[in-house]
């Protein structure tokens, strides 16, 4: 069972989500149609689509369904130490909340700070 407090913290991630995808709508049509698409490794920068700006949600959003299946099933992870019966609730607690803070620092990073040289200027 997940506790409520893991439920409610779970819910930072899509506030988080929700703020800036409305933000990105309200300024979408300010945005040029064309937009710097950063390359990585020896790849150069290239010009895209403005509707580039919605894949980091959506990947964002991937991570956090897979975050969210894992929290929902702590039993199915394999630690490298043996459990106790009488530690087990403890340590899937501790291990549920160490992935919501995992979600909520994935999303602070992918959402808002990805891509702030175009919509942020």
């Amino acid at each position: 069972m997940i506790p409520k407090y893991i439920k409610l913290l779970f819910c930072i991630p899509f506030v988080i989500i929700i703020c800036h995808s409305v933000y990105l709508f309200t300024v979408y049509s300010s945005i040029p149609d064309t937009i710097p698409i950063h390359g990585y490794g020896n790849m150069k920068d290239i010009d895209g689509s403005k509707i580039f700006l919605i894949m980091p949600i959506l990947m964002n959003l991937v991570i956090l369904l897979f975050i969210w299946l894992i929290i929902r099933r702590p039993d199915k992870i394999k630690f490298t130490f043996e459990i106790n019966d009488d530690e087990r609730e403890k340590i899937y607690h501790i291990t549920q909340l160490a992935l919501v803070i995992i979600a909520i620092f994935a999303t602070i990073m992918m959402t808002p700070l990805s891509f702030s040289d175009v919509v942020y200027r």
